[in-house]
């Protein structure tokens, strides 16, 4: 999904927005899927809505994720609506876990902060 967002940088809100609509339906059907819930967080981090993300984040972790993209990217969303502090607690959880096979990491420049 990834890949098809960023191939056409003309497109990119555009496939941010079908790629959000896509997963507002898989939702709707499947609201507890954890690896749904992370995608969904960070396709909203990646279009700049971190404090919707941290709702779903908090939500794939709060069910029990270990995946390291949603404690990374819940990390993400918190350095840009919350404190350092908050968002170092999951960055620094995000190191001793595993990557999911069909999630990534949130865009994320540290040298902005």
């Amino acid at each position: 999904m990834r890949d098809e967002i960023w191939k056409d940088s003309s497109k990119r809100e555009q496939n941010y927005h079908e790629a959000k609509c896509l997963l507002e339906k898989a939702l709707a059907t499947h609201p507890n899927d954890k690896v749904t819930l992370i995608i969904y967080g960070t396709v909203l981090c990646d279009m700049g809505c971190h404090k919707e993300a941290i709702k779903y984040l908090k939500k794939a972790i709060d069910q029990g994720s270990n995946n390291k993209h949603a404690f990374y990217n819940l990390g993400v969303a918190l350095m840009n609506c919350s404190t350092y502090e908050n968002a170092m607690i999951y960055m620094k959880k995000a190191r001793s876990k595993q990557t999911g096979a069909r999630t990534w990491e949130a865009y994320f420049d540290p040298m902005a902060h």
